[in-house]
Protein backbone atom coordinates (compact mmCIF):
# COMPACT_ATOMS: atom_id res chain seq x y z
CA UNK A 1 0.00 0.00 0.00
CA UNK A 2 1.40 3.48 -0.71
CA UNK A 3 3.09 6.52 -2.01
CA UNK A 4 6.81 6.98 -1.36
CA UNK A 5 7.28 8.17 2.23
CA UNK A 6 8.91 11.56 2.27
CA UNK A 7 11.99 9.50 2.74
CA UNK A 8 12.88 8.86 6.38
CA UNK A 9 9.69 10.48 7.66
CA UNK A 10 8.66 7.18 9.21
CA UNK A 11 11.92 6.52 11.00
CA UNK A 12 10.94 8.69 13.93
CA UNK A 13 7.58 6.97 14.50
CA UNK A 14 9.37 3.64 14.25
CA UNK A 15 11.77 4.61 17.00
CA UNK A 16 8.80 5.53 19.20
CA UNK A 17 6.94 2.33 18.33
CA UNK A 18 9.76 0.10 19.46
CA UNK A 19 10.35 1.73 22.82
CA UNK A 20 8.45 -0.41 25.31
CA UNK A 21 9.70 1.08 28.54
CA UNK A 22 10.99 4.61 28.19
CA UNK A 23 12.13 5.02 31.79
CA UNK A 24 15.77 3.96 32.04
CA UNK A 25 16.07 2.72 28.43
CA UNK A 26 15.77 6.18 26.95
CA UNK A 27 18.66 7.41 29.10
CA UNK A 28 21.20 5.60 26.83
CA UNK A 29 23.87 4.97 29.45
CA UNK A 30 27.13 3.21 28.62
CA UNK A 31 25.61 -0.10 29.72
CA UNK A 32 22.34 0.16 27.74
CA UNK A 33 21.52 0.06 24.05
CA UNK A 34 20.81 3.54 22.70
CA UNK A 35 17.22 4.33 21.65
CA UNK A 36 16.75 7.16 19.07
CA UNK A 37 13.51 8.42 20.64
CA UNK A 38 13.56 11.32 23.09
CA UNK A 39 11.20 12.24 25.90
CA UNK A 40 8.06 14.01 24.70
CA UNK A 41 7.82 12.42 21.24
CA UNK A 42 4.33 11.04 20.49
CA UNK A 43 3.51 7.40 19.94
CA UNK A 44 4.13 6.19 16.38
CA UNK A 45 1.32 5.55 13.91
CA UNK A 46 0.70 1.88 13.10
CA UNK A 47 -2.13 2.38 10.60
CA UNK A 48 -3.14 5.74 9.13
CA UNK A 49 -5.75 6.70 6.53
CA UNK A 50 -5.87 10.22 5.10
CA UNK A 51 -7.87 12.14 2.57
CA UNK A 52 -6.53 15.44 1.27
CA UNK A 53 -8.29 18.10 -0.80
CA UNK A 54 -6.37 20.87 -2.57
CA UNK A 55 -8.61 23.83 -3.33
CA UNK A 56 -9.10 25.19 -6.86
CA UNK A 57 -6.00 26.47 -8.61
CA UNK A 58 -4.82 27.47 -12.08
CA UNK A 59 -2.50 25.31 -14.22
CA UNK A 60 -0.54 26.66 -17.21
CA UNK A 61 1.26 24.13 -19.44
CA UNK A 62 4.07 25.13 -21.79
CA UNK A 63 5.18 22.65 -24.45
CA UNK A 64 6.92 25.15 -26.72
CA UNK A 65 10.45 24.02 -25.81
CA UNK A 66 9.79 20.62 -27.41
CA UNK A 67 7.59 21.93 -30.24
CA UNK A 68 4.35 20.85 -28.58
CA UNK A 69 1.22 22.86 -27.90
CA UNK A 70 0.55 24.82 -24.73
CA UNK A 71 -2.65 25.24 -22.75
CA UNK A 72 -4.12 26.33 -19.43
CA UNK A 73 -7.10 25.41 -17.31
CA UNK A 74 -8.58 25.45 -13.81
CA UNK A 75 -8.10 22.41 -11.58
CA UNK A 76 -11.47 22.20 -9.82
CA UNK A 77 -10.65 19.04 -7.88
CA UNK A 78 -7.32 17.67 -6.69
CA UNK A 79 -7.97 14.91 -4.17
CA UNK A 80 -5.51 12.48 -2.59
CA UNK A 81 -5.99 9.30 -0.58
CA UNK A 82 -3.16 7.81 1.44
CA UNK A 83 -3.06 4.57 3.44
CA UNK A 84 0.01 3.53 5.47
CA UNK A 85 0.59 0.46 7.59
CA UNK A 86 3.69 -0.11 9.77
CA UNK A 87 4.35 -3.12 11.93
CA UNK A 88 7.37 -4.65 13.74
CA UNK A 89 9.11 -7.77 12.41
CA UNK A 90 11.78 -8.12 15.09
CA UNK A 91 12.09 -6.37 18.46
CA UNK A 92 15.27 -7.06 20.42
CA UNK A 93 17.37 -4.74 22.61
CA UNK A 94 20.24 -4.79 20.10
CA UNK A 95 18.22 -4.59 16.86
CA UNK A 96 14.73 -3.57 15.76
CA UNK A 97 13.22 -4.24 12.33
CA UNK A 98 9.86 -3.04 11.03
CA UNK A 99 8.04 -3.02 7.73
CA UNK A 100 5.83 -0.42 6.11
CA UNK A 101 3.22 -0.78 3.35
CA UNK A 102 1.66 2.17 1.54
CA UNK A 103 -0.91 3.01 -1.09
CA UNK A 104 -1.32 6.50 -2.58
CA UNK A 105 -4.02 7.66 -5.01
CA UNK A 106 -4.29 11.16 -6.49
CA UNK A 107 -6.93 12.37 -8.95
CA UNK A 108 -7.50 15.56 -10.93
CA UNK A 109 -10.64 17.14 -12.39
CA UNK A 110 -10.41 20.07 -14.81
CA UNK A 111 -12.92 22.88 -15.31
CA UNK A 112 -12.53 22.72 -19.11
CA UNK A 113 -13.05 18.96 -19.46
CA UNK A 114 -14.09 17.53 -21.93
CA UNK A 115 -13.95 20.53 -24.30
CA UNK A 116 -10.29 21.21 -23.46
CA UNK A 117 -8.64 18.37 -25.40
CA UNK A 118 -5.08 19.02 -24.30
CA UNK A 119 -3.64 15.47 -24.06
CA UNK A 120 -1.83 16.03 -20.76
CA UNK A 121 -5.04 17.18 -19.05
CA UNK A 122 -6.97 14.32 -20.63
CA UNK A 123 -4.69 11.67 -19.16
CA UNK A 124 -4.80 13.22 -15.67
CA UNK A 125 -8.59 13.46 -15.89
CA UNK A 126 -8.97 9.82 -16.96
CA UNK A 127 -6.26 8.11 -14.92
CA UNK A 128 -5.35 8.91 -11.31
CA UNK A 129 -1.72 8.79 -10.21
CA UNK A 130 -1.12 5.73 -8.06
CA UNK A 131 1.74 4.46 -5.94
CA UNK A 132 2.09 1.07 -4.27
CA UNK A 133 5.09 0.44 -2.07
CA UNK A 134 6.88 -1.26 0.79
CA UNK A 135 9.73 -0.20 3.05
CA UNK A 136 12.02 -1.96 5.50
CA UNK A 137 13.27 -0.08 8.57
CA UNK A 138 16.22 -1.23 10.65
CA UNK A 139 17.33 0.41 13.89
CA UNK A 140 20.65 -0.90 15.22
CA UNK A 141 21.38 0.52 18.69
CA UNK A 142 24.87 0.29 20.15
CA UNK A 143 25.89 0.42 23.78
CA UNK A 144 26.26 4.02 24.82
CA UNK A 145 24.94 6.95 22.81
CA UNK A 146 25.16 5.85 19.16
CA UNK A 147 22.74 4.10 16.80
CA UNK A 148 22.28 3.26 13.11
CA UNK A 149 19.05 3.76 11.17
CA UNK A 150 18.53 2.27 7.72
CA UNK A 151 15.51 2.56 5.46
CA UNK A 152 15.14 0.73 2.14
CA UNK A 153 12.04 1.31 0.04
CA UNK A 154 10.52 0.15 -3.25
CA UNK A 155 7.53 1.80 -4.92
CA UNK A 156 5.61 1.25 -8.13
CA UNK A 157 4.43 4.65 -9.43
CA UNK A 158 2.25 5.00 -12.53
CA UNK A 159 -1.14 6.04 -13.94
CA UNK A 160 -2.35 2.45 -14.41
CA UNK A 161 -4.97 0.31 -12.66
CA UNK A 162 -4.00 -1.19 -9.32
CA UNK A 163 -3.84 -4.70 -10.79
CA UNK A 164 -1.20 -3.58 -13.32
CA UNK A 165 1.04 -1.77 -10.82
CA UNK A 166 3.61 -4.54 -10.29
CA UNK A 167 5.77 -3.84 -13.31
CA UNK A 168 9.54 -3.39 -13.30
CA UNK A 169 9.22 -0.32 -15.52
CA UNK A 170 7.30 1.47 -12.74
CA UNK A 171 9.72 0.58 -9.93
CA UNK A 172 11.32 3.43 -7.94
CA UNK A 173 13.89 2.55 -5.26
CA UNK A 174 15.05 4.55 -2.25
CA UNK A 175 17.60 4.02 0.49
CA UNK A 176 18.77 6.10 3.46
CA UNK A 177 21.37 5.14 6.09
CA UNK A 178 21.99 7.44 9.10
CA UNK A 179 24.35 7.37 12.06
CA UNK A 180 22.88 8.97 15.19
CA UNK A 181 23.91 10.21 18.64
CA UNK A 182 21.79 10.62 21.74
CA UNK A 183 23.11 13.83 23.23
CA UNK A 184 20.67 13.67 26.18
CA UNK A 185 17.34 12.04 27.06
CA UNK A 186 15.73 15.14 25.52
CA UNK A 187 17.71 15.46 22.28
CA UNK A 188 19.20 13.34 19.50
CA UNK A 189 20.76 13.96 16.11
CA UNK A 190 21.75 11.88 13.09
CA UNK A 191 23.58 12.41 9.80
CA UNK A 192 23.59 10.36 6.63
CA UNK A 193 22.76 10.29 2.94
CA UNK A 194 19.61 9.45 1.00
CA UNK A 195 18.84 8.26 -2.50
CA UNK A 196 15.22 8.94 -3.44
CA UNK A 197 12.71 10.71 -5.68
CA UNK A 198 11.66 13.29 -3.10
CA UNK A 199 12.79 16.09 -5.42
CA UNK A 200 10.84 14.56 -8.32
CA UNK A 201 13.84 12.75 -9.82
CA UNK A 202 16.68 10.49 -8.70
CA UNK A 203 18.83 12.35 -6.23
CA UNK A 204 21.57 11.60 -3.74
CA UNK A 205 21.70 14.21 -0.99
CA UNK A 206 22.88 14.63 2.60
CA UNK A 207 20.38 14.20 5.44
CA UNK A 208 20.49 15.70 8.92
CA UNK A 209 18.01 14.82 11.65
CA UNK A 210 17.61 16.73 14.91
CA UNK A 211 15.00 16.12 17.61
CA UNK A 212 14.70 18.17 20.78
CA UNK A 213 12.15 18.36 23.59
CA UNK A 214 12.50 21.72 25.32
CA UNK A 215 9.98 21.24 28.14
CA UNK A 216 6.69 19.49 28.87
CA UNK A 217 4.93 21.52 26.15
CA UNK A 218 7.32 22.30 23.33
CA UNK A 219 9.46 20.16 21.07
CA UNK A 220 11.11 20.18 17.64
CA UNK A 221 11.52 17.34 15.12
CA UNK A 222 13.32 17.50 11.77
CA UNK A 223 14.74 15.48 8.92
CA UNK A 224 16.43 18.08 6.75
CA UNK A 225 16.02 18.94 3.92
CA UNK A 226 12.71 17.04 3.90
CA UNK A 227 10.76 18.35 6.86
CA UNK A 228 10.85 20.34 10.07
CA UNK A 229 8.06 20.66 12.62
CA UNK A 230 7.46 22.45 15.86
CA UNK A 231 5.40 20.44 18.34
CA UNK A 232 3.11 21.72 21.09
CA UNK A 233 1.70 19.19 23.57
CA UNK A 234 -1.59 20.52 24.90
CA UNK A 235 -2.15 17.31 26.88
CA UNK A 236 -1.40 13.62 26.50
CA UNK A 237 -4.55 13.48 24.33
CA UNK A 238 -3.99 16.57 22.16
CA UNK A 239 -1.04 17.71 20.02
CA UNK A 240 -0.45 20.68 17.68
CA UNK A 241 2.19 20.99 14.94
CA UNK A 242 3.53 23.70 12.65
CA UNK A 243 5.31 22.05 9.74
CA UNK A 244 7.32 22.82 6.62
CA UNK A 245 7.87 19.81 4.36
CA UNK A 246 9.06 18.79 0.91
CA UNK A 247 6.82 16.33 -0.93
CA UNK A 248 7.80 14.71 -4.23
CA UNK A 249 7.65 11.64 -6.47
CA UNK A 250 8.02 10.48 -10.08
CA UNK A 251 5.30 8.66 -12.07
CA UNK A 252 5.36 6.74 -15.36
CA UNK A 253 2.51 7.90 -17.58
CA UNK A 254 1.45 7.43 -21.20
CA UNK A 255 -0.48 9.91 -23.35
CA UNK A 256 -2.92 8.64 -25.97
CA UNK A 257 -1.92 11.18 -28.59
CA UNK A 258 -0.01 11.01 -31.93
CA UNK A 259 2.77 13.12 -30.44
CA UNK A 260 3.27 10.53 -27.68
CA UNK A 261 3.27 6.91 -28.95
CA UNK A 262 1.66 4.51 -26.49
CA UNK A 263 4.81 2.42 -26.29
CA UNK A 264 6.86 5.41 -25.16
CA UNK A 265 7.37 5.76 -21.41
CA UNK A 266 7.03 9.30 -20.14
CA UNK A 267 7.90 10.47 -16.67
CA UNK A 268 5.97 13.00 -14.62
CA UNK A 269 8.22 14.65 -12.06
CA UNK A 270 6.44 16.40 -9.22
CA UNK A 271 7.72 18.14 -6.11
CA UNK A 272 6.17 20.71 -3.82
CA UNK A 273 6.74 22.46 -0.54
CA UNK A 274 4.01 22.67 2.10
CA UNK A 275 3.48 24.93 5.10
CA UNK A 276 0.97 23.33 7.45
CA UNK A 277 -0.64 23.49 10.86
CA UNK A 278 -2.05 20.30 12.34
CA UNK A 279 -4.13 19.18 15.31
CA UNK A 280 -4.12 15.56 16.47
CA UNK A 281 -6.64 14.41 19.06
CA UNK A 282 -7.22 11.11 20.86
CA UNK A 283 -10.60 9.42 20.33
CA UNK A 284 -9.64 6.37 22.37
CA UNK A 285 -6.36 5.16 23.87
CA UNK A 286 -5.19 3.64 20.56
CA UNK A 287 -7.40 5.58 18.10
CA UNK A 288 -6.70 9.20 17.04
CA UNK A 289 -7.78 11.65 14.34
CA UNK A 290 -5.93 14.55 12.72
CA UNK A 291 -6.93 17.78 10.94
CA UNK A 292 -4.33 19.59 8.85
CA UNK A 293 -4.51 22.79 6.78
CA UNK A 294 -2.03 25.01 4.98
CA UNK A 295 -0.53 26.16 1.67
CA UNK A 296 1.08 24.16 -1.11
CA UNK A 297 3.52 25.57 -3.68
CA UNK A 298 4.86 23.50 -6.59
CA UNK A 299 8.54 23.47 -7.47
CA UNK A 300 8.27 21.00 -10.35
CA UNK A 301 5.43 19.37 -12.29
CA UNK A 302 7.11 18.52 -15.57
CA UNK A 303 6.64 15.82 -18.20
CA UNK A 304 9.87 14.26 -19.50
CA UNK A 305 10.50 12.04 -22.54
CA UNK A 306 12.02 9.17 -20.59
CA UNK A 307 13.12 7.79 -17.26
CA UNK A 308 16.72 9.03 -17.30
CA UNK A 309 17.82 11.80 -14.97
CA UNK A 310 18.72 14.04 -17.95
CA UNK A 311 15.56 13.27 -19.96
CA UNK A 312 14.40 16.13 -22.18
CA UNK A 313 11.59 18.40 -21.02
CA UNK A 314 8.35 17.98 -22.99
CA UNK A 315 5.78 19.95 -21.00
CA UNK A 316 6.49 22.34 -18.16
CA UNK A 317 3.52 23.04 -15.88
CA UNK A 318 3.09 26.02 -13.59
CA UNK A 319 0.61 26.07 -10.69
CA UNK A 320 -0.72 28.80 -8.47
CA UNK A 321 -0.19 28.28 -4.76
CA UNK A 322 -3.23 26.61 -3.25
CA UNK A 323 -4.90 25.96 0.08
CA UNK A 324 -5.13 22.33 1.21
CA UNK A 325 -7.13 20.50 3.87
CA UNK A 326 -6.22 17.06 5.19
CA UNK A 327 -8.37 14.79 7.37
CA UNK A 328 -7.05 11.55 8.80
CA UNK A 329 -7.58 8.80 11.32
CA UNK A 330 -4.83 6.59 12.75
CA UNK A 331 -4.03 3.83 15.21
CA UNK A 332 -1.17 4.01 17.72
CA UNK A 333 0.24 1.48 20.22
CA UNK A 334 -1.77 1.42 23.48
CA UNK A 335 -0.23 3.20 26.45
CA UNK A 336 0.33 -0.07 28.26
CA UNK A 337 3.13 -0.85 25.76
CA UNK A 338 5.08 2.06 27.23
CA UNK A 339 4.55 1.26 30.90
Amino acid sequence: MKRLFTILACLLPLSCLTVRAQQGIIMCTDSTFCVPAVYGMPRGKGLSIKQERVMNYRIASDGSESGLESSEDEVKLNRRWEVKLRFPLLLKPNIKIAMGLEYFHEEYRFEGFPTNEYPFYQVLEDKPLRSLGASLYIVKPWLGKRYLILRVGANFNADVDLGDMIDGDFLKLSVAPLIGWKTSPYSSMAVGIAYSYDFGRQNIYPVFSYNRTFNSRWGFESILPLNAKLRYTDSEKSLFYATAELNGAAYNIRLDDPSFPMEQDLLLRKSEIRFLVKWEREIHDWLWFGVEAGMRTNFDFSLRDGLKRDADLLIDNDFNSAVLLNLGIFIVPPRKFFE
